[in-house]
């Protein structure tokens, strides 16, 4: 398993003001903006989670950043059933057990981003695009994906 960023992105800084203006531009209706650090449309965009933390995040590459500080790593998972595909995203040091099967992933199990894997299915989604045409992309893979069309 690799960091998937670059000494360029570790780099990055990102503020309250950043992570708000990112964020009304999506309310607003705005295309999905690219990755700081990968340039990819349709992974990236401001998060927030039940605690008030807002942070961006890109799903394609793995660069995340909480407002305020640097970068940090994070895996990813994947768990590929006969009736099921679950992708999830954790701290280096976590396992994760996937919600369909119960089968449960160590990091030494991490799956590559899908930036380091030409062959992954998310190289199919669009280059470009308006928030809706990320959303139609996504439902024809039966992802579950934001308002924004990002899953």
């Amino acid at each position: 398993m690799r960091m998937a960023l670059s000494d360029n992105c570790r780099a990055l800084s990102y503020a309250r003001p950043d992570w708000q203006r990112e964020q009304e531009y999506l309310k607003r209706n705005g295309d999905p903006q690219p990755c700081p650090c990968c340039n990819c449309r349709g992974f990236y965009a401001p998060r927030a989670d039940d605690s008030g933390r807002r942070y961006r995040a890109c799903k394609f590459c793995g660069f995340w950043q909480n407002v305020g500080s640097p970068p940090h790593e994070i895996i990813r998972y994947e768990c590929r059933g006969s009736n099921h595909w679950v992708a999830d995203w954790k701290g280096p040091h976590e396992s994760w057990t996937c919600p369909r099967c119960g089968e449960v992933y160590r990091p030494e199990q991490a799956a590559a981003w899908p930036a380091d894997d030409v062959s992954h299915w998310w190289h199919e989604a669009p280059k470009k695009g308006a928030q809706q045409d990320y959303r139609d992309f996504w439902t024809t893979k039966c992802v579950t994906v934001s308002r924004f069309g990002i899953p």
